[in-house]
């Protein structure tokens, strides 16, 4: 088989623990919410009415994605058990629905603090469960999540244009991912992996909480009545359906959408954003580097690096920055150069 119509059977995967997010060679790509739960239809409106509803094989229903948000899907903190529960095999499973690829060749990643001890055991569940579902796995390749950004052909700089794909090839250049519930640190050296790299189960979830935790308590110094930088409304309360993933939705959006005002989330999760920071960067900062200031190049990613955003990162980070537009993507972008460039030419012609 030809290496053009092998690509038809890449499938890039980045099995987040806030989002999914794919791109086939065949030209499917999309992204959801990591949101699974068991389904079943009391509306009496029959199950047309609920597009993310997803039938296995073994006949079990369940919703997938957004609409999981108003159906309890609870938050989780990211450990290792993540990467064999039913949530990552329905997530997978539903990957593998979308692309409607008989014989993939999938490329997905861990985190860096899971990586040695799971990548294995992930690869070897990976080819049960789409053997399970009926699709012939041509090969499956799990790559620690950091450096897919690395491969990324969208980084741009601080002023926004983009970067030549060479670039990144001489000197040496930071990676810092910050996911759902993760944060992973790595490094290329003239072009090379280098050992250099570290990750904790922190992650944007993390400020989704503290915000989450603020607005519920409502503070007496963040109500706005004659005090500076105060930001809620007095009557301001949260209604019963407010969850973590609900700030997740705000941050987003960019506000909050209270009796008609848009409430600047900018502003709102400021604190949280600062805090975060303060406590995760210098720490991994100091375990890969002690120091930015003699890098090439830092390269941010993940939804975190549009969370928390360039102002604050520059708080901690003292060389030049790089980031693509949508940095949420660039992992699986990154995973599919990677799929293209590495992994496709060793297949047999």
């Amino acid at each position: 088989m030809s290496n053009v119509s092998n690509e038809q059977n890449l499938i890039a995967i980045d099995l987040g623990n806030g989002t999914t997010s794919y791109i086939a060679g065949n030209g499917k790509q999309g992204s959801f919410p990591s949101l699974v739960t068991q389904y079943k239809d009391t509306s009496g409106l029959g199950s047309e009415f609920a597009k993310e509803v997803f039938r296995t094989k073994d006949g079990n229903t369940y919703l997938v994605g957004e609409s999981c948000r108003d159906a309890n899907a609870r938050s989780r903190s990211t450990d290792s058990s993540f990467y064999s529960s039913d949530i990552i095999h329905i997530l997978l499973l539903k990957v593998l629905d979308e692309c409607g690829i008989k014989s993939p060749i999938i490329v997905t990643g861990l985190p860096t603090e899971f990586y040695d001890q799971e990548v294995k055991g992930f690869e070897e569940n990976i080819r049960r469960w789409a053997k399970g579902e009926g699709y012939q796995l041509q090969n499956v390749k799990v790559v620690p999540q950091w450096a897919g950004p690395w491969f990324d052909d969208q980084l741009e700089d601080e002023q926004g244009t983009r970067i030549a794909l060479d670039r990144v090839l001489s000197g040496k250049w930071g990676i810092i991912d910050i996911g759902q519930g993760t944060t992973d640190i790595g490094q290329f050296n003239n072009g090379r992996v280098s050992d250099q790299r570290y990750g904790e189960s922190k992650g944007v979830s993390d400020i989704h909480r503290s915000v989450f935790t603020t607005l519920k308590s409502k503070p007496e110094s963040i109500v706005v009545e004659g005090k500076r930088n105060a930001y809620l409304p007095k009557e301001f309360e949260l209604d019963k359906q407010t969850t973590e993933h609900t700030a997740d939705q705000w941050f987003r959006a960019g506000f909050i959408n209270w009796r008609g005002q848009k409430l600047d989330m900018n502003i709102i999760g400021l604190p949280a954003r600062n805090e975060f920071a303060k406590d995760v960067l210098p720490r991994c900062i100091e375990k890969v580097w002690g120091s930015t200031d003699f890098l090439d190049g830092m390269i941010v990613a993940g939804g975190g690096a549009t969370v928390l955003g360039m102002e604050v990162f520059k708080q901690y980070v003292h060389c030049p920055m790089f980031k693509a537009s949508t940095p949420e993507l660039s992992i699986v972008r990154g995973f599919y150069r990677f799929a293209k460039t590495q992994i496709l030419p060793k297949f047999p012609q």
